[in-house]
């Protein structure tokens, strides 16, 4: 929060022929008085600067002003229609342009604030939406300086420009906040697959440990049960070998459960790959150092994956090419998943999946069934729909196809 000490300014008109003073004299009178006052801590508001006498001497004059006012150190708002001014504040360090936005396709003023980019006077513009002829335009042009008129349409132009770049922006940071929502959607779902994975191998190392003791202390008493019996040591000597073998086959059926930490790859980067279970697709850029991770590049969005989870591909646009030649011989079933009886967050992954799966085969209509239940899982089946960009409109099936159970959605 800044504070000013005082605030300047210049405003209105106040010419006065008792004390000999014009426009342009009164208002020097009142910028030498804001020259003489302002500092570091001081707001000067300048309304329509350099105004009052020849448009070249008033506009070096209010250059002037404003340069010393910069000197001086203070905050300085000034409204002006000389092009100069705009040009100056386009080039000396220190200041920058505004302006005040208008819509030159309905011809009227928008309100908006446009900081960083000159405004056009719209002169013209806003005589023809007052209503003057024609014919009084043309002898306008013919009495206008060419480089005056030249630099109006490209303060135009580059207004109508900026519109569209800001709009394109929008849309822009919209498809990156969806695309970095999905990527983020996928990357805990993968992370979840590779927690149950380690899982499932933990628990299998532990049953096979669980078995090995169990054969071994079934073979510690067969040995005992000989060697009670009296046997010959030929015999013994036959049964230990026997033992040794069962006890070699029963390491190697286990043998092949390795830790998903071991699982080394032989993916480099520039390979093009696809994440395991999805169609996903993408260029590796990026490996960490221990060559666990790898980062994708896939469309417009960046996917940090585990290695053990993706496996070679072919180059994207081929494989966008093979996707599409197969989608003309697509099954039935795939045009209908049943989510039913799953958790909201879970199956919202599922769902995401399937729309983009049946958006690149070239799938018009879907079905989702989710059953009326609790009305969770319609819910979010209905937010979903509402947001994704490849969904052209979806509805309820009729009642005796199973009504608010089903939600059919048709694509793009």
């Amino acid at each position: 929060m800044h504070f000013f000490e005082n605030i300047l300014l210049d405003i209105g008109d106040e010419q006065s022929i008792e004390d000999d003073l014009s426009t342009f004299s009164s208002h020097l009178a009142n910028i030498r008085h804001v020259l003489e006052k302002a500092n570091e801590n001081s707001l000067v508001l300048l309304d329509e600067i350099g105004t009052g006498t020849d448009p070249a001497e008033g506009s070096a004059l209010a250059a002037a002003v404003l340069v010393s006012l910069k000197k001086q150190g203070a905050i300085v708002f000034a409204s002006t229609h000389h092009g100069s001014l705009k040009i100056i504040a386009n080039e000396l360090e220190g200041f920058e342009n505004a302006a005040m936005e208008f819509d030159n396709i309905n011809l009227k003023p928008t309100y908006l604030f446009k900081q960083g980019i000159p405004g056009s006077s719209y002169a013209f513009e806003v005589a023809k939406r007052i209503g003057f002829t024609n014919e009084f335009f043309q002898y306008a042009e013919n009495y206008l300086d060419t480089d005056k008129h030249k630099v109006e349409n490209f303060l135009i132009d580059l207004e109508t420009k900026s519109k569209k770049l800001e709009q394109q922006l929008r849309d822009a940071n919209l498809e990156n906040t969806r695309l970095t929502g999905l990527a983020n959607l996928y990357q805990q779902n993968v992370d979840k697959l590779n927690t149950e994975k380690k899982e499932i191998i933990r628990k299998t190392k532990d049953d096979a440990e669980v078995y090995l003791r169990g054969v071994n202390s079934k073979i510690e008493k067969v040995i005992k049960e000989l060697k009670e019996s009296n046997a010959s040591s030929e015999v013994i000597k036959k049964s230990l070998a026997l033992v040794k073998t069962i006890k070699e086959e029963n390491r190697n059926i286990f043998k092949e459960i390795v830790d998903l930490k071991e699982i080394k790859t032989h993916c480099t980067v520039g390979d093009f790959v696809c994440i395991k279970g999805t169609e996903t697709r993408g260029k590796i850029i990026e490996l960490s150092k221990d060559m666990r991770k790898a980062v994708i590049n896939t469309g417009k969005i960046k996917m940090n994956v585990p290695v053990i989870n993706i496996e070679q591909s072919n180059n994207v646009k081929e494989k966008a090419i093979d996707i599409s030649d197969y989608s003309y011989n697509i099954s039935s079933p795939q045009i209908r998943l049943d989510i039913r009886g799953e958790k909201p967050e879970t199956a919202e992954f599922e769902v995401i999946k399937f729309i983009d799966t049946a958006y690149t085969v070239g799938l018009e209509r879907v079905e989702i069934l989710h059953g009326k239940g609790t009305g969770a899982l319609k819910k979010m089946v209905v937010d979903l729909l509402k947001h994704h960009d490849q969904i052209k409109n979806f509805y309820f099936a009729p009642i005796e196809f199973g009504g608010e159970g089903i939600t059919i959605a048709e694509l793009k």
